[in-house]
């Protein structure tokens, strides 16, 4: 059904004439509308070999500032409504960066693939979906086909593609780190772009448009959080050893920390506040002295990476994490009063 919606929607959006067009924003209107109901009801099947191992941990505090873990859940909830609200009112747009690569092995596949648009379709169709035309996706891609990349952008530019010289990039980088330096490289070219996402596509959604979130918290931070505590998390140590030196110390040091893990999976915020996160990112990810480089392996440390910034970085007042900005990572929730729900 959701397909259906989301052909109906494009088509209204493609009307040219003004007559034609009056009628269509009423369509698009009332599509949008349906399609909201119906993502709030996508759920996700676990990824076999994700980037992220599902986090079974009960304890929710973060360490960091947590919106409010007190959010109602669900649709007709008031914190759902006033979301809608704000979607609607929102004199604000928020920027959507995520990439879509394939030239290269990723952490969740050992081998180069063929990527299409079914790989980033649910992120697609809630991108769509989010009441009020309040936000744009750029899509950063290295290997979609051409009549794809046509068929898929919309004329109101809500969807659009970008493409990326990956073969021409640092050739040690893995998919998930390179996007980094993408997003910086991009951000930095835009200076009219006042709040910016960066999020998965694969395992993510997005409900509703969260400038208005971020406006009334202009010096946050935004990040995903997982409940498990970052020396319990044994997924990334191998990450931090790949990385070596001061990181791999920074790291054994806050092991027995009570220091809560952070997903790569959003990043966002106002401008001014996201681009010294990305700024240090890039600095890492190049690091000549990073122990992969050294010993001539892929660099594929993002998650590491990101930890170590933020926490050495920036102050935990400062970070904002869990429920109103994102749903419980990996719990699969059946919820649509966030504005992003991973996985």
């Amino acid at each position: 059904m959701a397909r259906k919606l989301v052909a109906a929607s494009l088509a209204a959006l493609s009307v040219t004439s003004s007559s034609q067009q009056q009628i269509a924003r009423v369509d698009a209107r009332e599509t949008m509308s349906l399609l909201q109901v119906a993502l709030s009801e996508v759920n996700f099947a676990p990824l076999d070999g994700g980037d992220s191992p599902l986090d079974d941990a009960d304890d929710p505090n973060m360490s960091l500032v947590h919106s409010d873990p007190r959010t109602p859940q669900g649709a007709g909830s008031d914190q759902d409504m006033k979301l809608l609200i704000d979607d609607h009112n929102a004199e604000c747009k928020t920027i959507l960066l995520t990439t879509v690569f394939g030239s290269r092995a990723d952490p969740q596949r050992p081998r180069r693939h063929e990527v299409n648009i079914d790989y980033i379709d649910r992120y697609y169709r809630s991108v769509l979906s989010v009441p009020g035309a309040g936000v744009k996706a750029f899509i950063f891609y290295d290997t979609l086909a051409e009549e794809t990349v046509r068929n898929y952008s919309t004329r109101n530019g809500v969807i659009n593609f970008v493409k990326v010289d990956v073969p021409g990039m640092d050739k040690e980088l893995g998919l998930n780190d390179l996007r980094f330096l993408v997003y910086e490289k991009e951000i930095r070219k835009h200076p009219e772009w006042e709040t910016v996402f960066m999020t998965d596509s694969s395992d993510l959604i997005v409900l509703h448009n969260p400038c208005v979130f971020a406006r009334k918290q202009p010096d946050k931070i935004f990040v995903c959080g997982q409940s498990s505590r970052l020396g319990d998390f044994k997924w990334i140590t191998p990450k931090f050893e790949a990385m070596g030196g001061k990181y791999l110390e920074w790291y054994k040091a806050k092991e027995n920390s009570d220091l809560r893990v952070l997903n790569a999976g959003i990043l966002g915020g106002r401008r001014s506040a996201v681009l010294p996160v990305l700024a240090k990112m890039s600095k890492v990810l190049l690091d000549p002295n990073l122990a992969a480089r050294k010993n001539g392996s892929s660099v594929k440390v993002n998650m590491a990476a990101f930890n170590y910034v933020i926490r050495k970085h920036f102050r935990a007042e400062d970070v904002v994490v869990g429920p109103p900005l994102h749903s419980k990572f990996a719990a699969y929730e059946q919820r649509s009063d966030v504005y992003f729900k991973h996985k």
